[in-house]
């Protein structure tokens, strides 16, 4: 387990809740959250999906529709770092053009860490996207993932739109009022892990900012 539900619930309650290692997840959980960036709001709809092996073969069907991912690999386990790879070769063939991408290594709270910060930099540099080092049980750094890859899906988007010489509409929110603020832009954000893939994969609408 590299900690994608414990980090999942950090964010969107502020707590950490230790999991069983034979709690596994066995269905998709959704969350949704609002973040502030720069004065902008942002709904984000968090996807957590099963993480054992036999869910591997529904992964695809979360890619399409999806904005951002977080990639997650647990600092103490080489394993699940050498199976980030193939989950960047899965999000670059299967989702879409854009889809934004965040390398994260989780537990850097244990003192036996085998993957060293410059080792994850490296991989992350070569699929070109940020990396962050964090920790579920304390809190270190579990925002600051979604805010990062936040504000790579919004860049993205205004890259695309100028490259396509389309204008760029900075309200490019839709009405949202079941989560309480129908001016946030809306996100699907997705967890991958060594096991399974959680991609956000909601309907697009026309207004959707991806």
């Amino acid at each position: 387990m590299v900690g994608k539900t414990s980090i999942s619930t950090r964010f969107i309650k502020g707590q950490f809740i230790k999991i069983d290692p034979n709690d596994r997840t066995v269905n998709t959980n959704v969350f949704q959250k609002n973040i502030e960036i720069n004065n902008k709001v942002f709904n984000l709809t968090v996807w957590d999906t099963a993480g054992e092996e036999k869910y591997h073969a529904l992964a695809p069907i979360f890619y399409r529709g999806t904005h951002g991912a977080v990639i997650i690999f647990d600092v103490t386990n080489r394993d699940t770092f050498q199976r980030a790879t193939k989950w960047f070769g899965e999000l670059k063939e299967f989702s879409e053009k854009n889809t934004q991408m965040i390398l994260v290594g989780n537990k850097i709270d244990l003192p036996d860490r085998v993957i060293t910060n410059e080792e994850a930099s490296r991989l992350a540099r070569k699929y070109n996207c940020n990396f962050l080092e964090v920790s579920a049980l304390l809190g270190t750094n579990v925002n600051e993932i979604f805010n990062s890859l936040t504000q790579s899906i919004y860049q993205a988007h205004k890259n695309k739109h100028k490259s396509e010489k389309m204008e760029f509409d900075e309200d490019f929110n839709i009405n949202t009022p079941s989560y309480g603020n129908n001016r946030a832009k809306k996100l699907k954000i997705g967890e991958s892990t060594e096991n399974a893939v959680g991609i956000a994969n909601s309907r697009k609408d026309k207004n959707s900012c991806c």
